[in-house]
């Protein structure tokens, strides 16, 4: 029977797991569940009366956590952020509760966690078997996320081997394997190969494993490539050095927790069959280092390498490295980190903060964890403590799922726009949401204006790294400026509003786009060339964008720029019979036939 602070490591596995099973506590309803019993056991853990110290190596793990707060700071993502700060405190704790895990807690959580993989292991089978293909993820939305929590839960398998259960734990490993193929994720065979070689003894058992295991992987491999092909392979460079240049532009802060996708958009990649040249918006650095490094500049980068040789020394130090079930989850981490971005990635940065715990815990080598006896500490305090820690959990994790929540569950209207904006003040979708509403109005009143422009700039406030947004904003006062007189203030606004989405999103034709609409509306025809010609450098098959352009050089007197713009946007419209157009690509090649027919006459 486990008493008082040794179920807090049963409870960290039970929390992975059920985030597991939840498939990844992506979407509101899961979160808000996982929040909830994070906050209970956060709130459990702090208070505890006698606990062990803080390791060196821990407090500089959690120094991680506190540069990112500095980072998000700087950053204009707020609510990502948040959320993303959270997501790394909870792994903090989690994996500092693990490693103090009893050998009875230990047991017990190392089983709870393979019995959720095993669930994640069902999940990828059936799932398999449904499509009668592989690249599937099961229970979580995606193949790789799916592969990183199975091949780090190989070790503990081994680790809970008894000579009398044997059998039912080989059995249980092979069909953790056979899982992790199904998953089709080339990362995940290459850290199941680093989990064999790290689990075999040294000498000609290693060798022989490591020769036979790289041909079986390299053999899974081509077939993978041959039977899913899957272009986002071949970017995988491309992808590191666009990121690697973001973040020489933000070197020591970063872009902040959460905001690699807000600031990717002037590192935007080809597209594999150029329709779209750049519809490809880098939301994963496709590495965990270099994930950190962008989000959290180098300062985070450098804390976090400190923690991990602090921990290593550790490890030599007292023998833990020796441990086959150390070595090799750590391998697999190392490997799935390598070449996939799970520094945003919850339900894979809990597991494996458990797992690695757990895997620490069995050795053995760890402080005895302390009773349970009562110390001078006055409960008031420990209760105080337990308040904030739980507030936090609620804050960061409860307070903007329930958010989601009640802006998903229901009909989208103006009253459930409210409640879900009063539920979290940095949710920007409602805000959106209603603005692009009224912006869709065909006629446009003071009293649309007033309340279209309030909502702008309260969504470019809580969210100002979203082009987006500020589109959303330089529209509003577009159609103030054109419709309403084109007052001062009104243009400017405008001019400002596009400028900043044009700035967040250079390489998207539609805010430099709809900056020329408002230059043309004002009569500044050289202006809006000028513009027109940035969004078609941007994208030149953006039909919209060459019809305007068309227009344009035909006000201006030039007829053969005007021909050949349209001549582009007649070239670009053929496209939309191709098959398997992106929505992004789709919205390309939309053609306005109204606008084609008229100036195919005009220039005739």
């Amino acid at each position: 029977m486990l008493r008082g602070a040794e179920l807090l490591p049963l409870g960290a596995a039970v929390a992975a797991a059920l985030t597991a099973a939840l498939g990844g506590a992506f979407f509101p309803g899961q979160r808000l569940a996982i929040g909830l019993v994070l906050s209970v056991l956060a709130a459990c853990w702090a208070l505890q009366r006698r606990r062990p110290p803080l390791r060196p190596e821990e407090w500089v793990a959690l120094a991680v956590v506190g540069w990112g707060v500095v980072s998000a700071a700087a950053g204009a993502a707020p609510l990502a952020a948040k959320e993303a700060l959270a997501g790394w405190l909870v792994a903090w704790w989690l994996w500092t509760t693990a490693r103090r895990a009893t050998p009875r807690a230990g047991a017990l959580a190392m089983t709870v966690l393979t019995a959720a993989a095993l669930l994640v292991a069902a999940g990828v089978a059936a799932e398999a078997l449904v499509l009668g293909s592989v690249r599937v993820g099961g229970l979580l939305e995606s193949p790789n996320v799916a592969a990183a929590l199975l091949v780090s839960t190989l070790p503990l398998v081994g680790a809970l081997q008894r000579d009398h259960e044997r059998g039912l734990w080989r059995a249980v490993g092979a069909a953790l394997v056979v899982a992790i193929a199904l998953t089709g994720s080339r990362a995940g065979l290459l850290a199941l190969l680093a989990v064999g070689v790290a689990l075999l003894p040294n000498g000609r058992a290693r060798i022989l494993g490591l020769v036979s295991g790289a041909a079986a992987v390299a053999a899974l491999v081509a077939w993978r490539f041959a039977s899913a092909p899957e272009a986002l392979a071949w970017f995988r460079p491309a992808i590191w050095l666009a990121v690697l240049r973001l973040w020489a532009a933000h070197p020591i802060l970063g872009v902040g927790p959460g905001g690699l996708s807000d600031a990717a958009g002037p590192v935007r990649l080809l597209h594999a069959d150029h329709v779209g040249q750049h519809p490809f918006l880098i939301t994963y650095a496709e590495s965990s280092p270099l994930g950190l490094l962008v989000q959290a500049g180098a300062v985070g980068l450098l804390l976090a390498a400190a923690a991990l040789a602090m921990w290593l020394r550790r490890g030599a130090r007292d023998g833990s490295l020796s441990s086959p079930a150390v070595r090799s989850v750590a391998a697999a981490i190392v490997v799935m980190a390598a070449f996939h971005d799970f520094v945003a990635i919850e339900a894979v940065l809990w597991w494996w903060a458990v797992a690695l715990g757990l895997a620490e815990a069995s050795t053995g080598r760890d402080e005895a964890l302390p009773g349970l006896e009562v110390s001078s500490e006055p409960g008031l305090a420990a209760a105080l403590r337990a308040f904030i820690v739980a507030a936090v959990i609620l804050w960061s994790i409860v307070q903007p799922a329930w958010a989601r929540w009640l802006w998903q569950a229901g009909p989208r209207t103006a009253a459930t726009a409210a409640r879900a904006r009063a539920a979290e003040p940095w949710l920007s979708e409602p805000l959106d949401w209603r603005l692009r509403t009224l912006l869709a109005e065909e006629r446009w009143t003071w009293e649309r204006a007033a309340e279209a422009l309030a909502l702008g700039r309260e969504a470019v406030r809580v969210h100002p790294g979203a082009s987006r947004l500020w589109l959303n904003l330089g529209q509003a006062w577009y159609r103030t400026a054109t419709e309403l007189g084109p007052w001062p203030d009104a243009v400017a606004g405008a001019r400002e509003a596009f400028a900043r989405a044009t700035g967040l999103e250079p390489l998207q034709p539609w805010a430099w786009l709809e900056w020329a609409r408002l230059e043309r509306g004002l009569g500044r025809l050289d202006e809006a060339a000028a513009l027109a010609r940035r969004a078609a450098a941007a994208e030149p098959n953006a039909v919209r964008v060459q019809l305007f352009l068309a227009r344009v050089e035909l006000d201006r007197g030039n007829l053969e720029q005007a021909r050949a713009a349209l001549r582009q946007a007649q070239a670009a419209s053929a496209l939309r019979t191709r098959a398997g157009l992106s929505a992004s690509e789709r919205e390309l090649v939309e053609t306005p036939g109204w606008q084609l027919r008229e100036l195919e006459e005009a220039l005739r």
